[in-house]
């Protein structure tokens, strides 16, 4: 069996859309793939509804969620999540709006380190709900601050691509 249990898309800090990447997958013969945003299910109602031409292939409702630790961060997946409930969507805005307050942070940092990446870039290239560090990283690429490498891959969808 062929699977990819941590996905991510446009809706968090991936390059592809939901329905890229549920394409991607089928294209690479994969069965088994689970949508696991950043602090955002809203990519898995497009996975869902695309995945509908591809019966070999079965989307999973997933989450990832990141927390802070004693020693860092702790990233947390959760799977066959009921996406659409309220309270759920409500606790994973708020989320949300603790990355935005952090990523600003980042970008004041940085702007004191005579590193000038505008937020409105910041934004644009987070499309998605989630403004997550590899936005930041990817404005500081597009300044020439910093090399391709590391940690920006070019799928933006985990392993999918290998």
């Amino acid at each position: 069996m062929k699977y990819d249990l941590h996905l991510h898309t446009t809706a968090s800090d991936g390059r592809l859309t939901p329905s890229e990447v549920v394409e991607l997958a089928a294209e690479k013969g994969l069965e088994i793939i689970a949508i696991t945003d950043h602090d955002s299910v809203s990519g898995i109602e497009e996975a869902s509804r695309i995945v509908g031409k591809y019966p070999q292939l079965r989307v999973i409702p997933g989450v990832e969620i990141n927390t802070d630790y004693i020693s860092g961060e702790v990233h947390i997946l959760g799977y066959f999540i009921e996406y659409q409930n309220k309270t759920l969507n409500i606790t994973l805005e708020k989320i949300r709006e603790s990355r935005v307050g952090r990523a600003q942070k980042m970008v004041e940092k940085l702007r004191n380190l005579n590193l000038n990446i505008e937020w409105d870039r910041i934004q644009q290239l987070a499309r998605g709900e989630s403004v997550c560090r590899p936005h930041i990283a990817q404005a500081l690429l597009e300044k020439g601050y910093v090399e391709r490498g590391g940690g920006i891959t070019d799928t933006g969808a985990s392993g999918l691509c290998g």
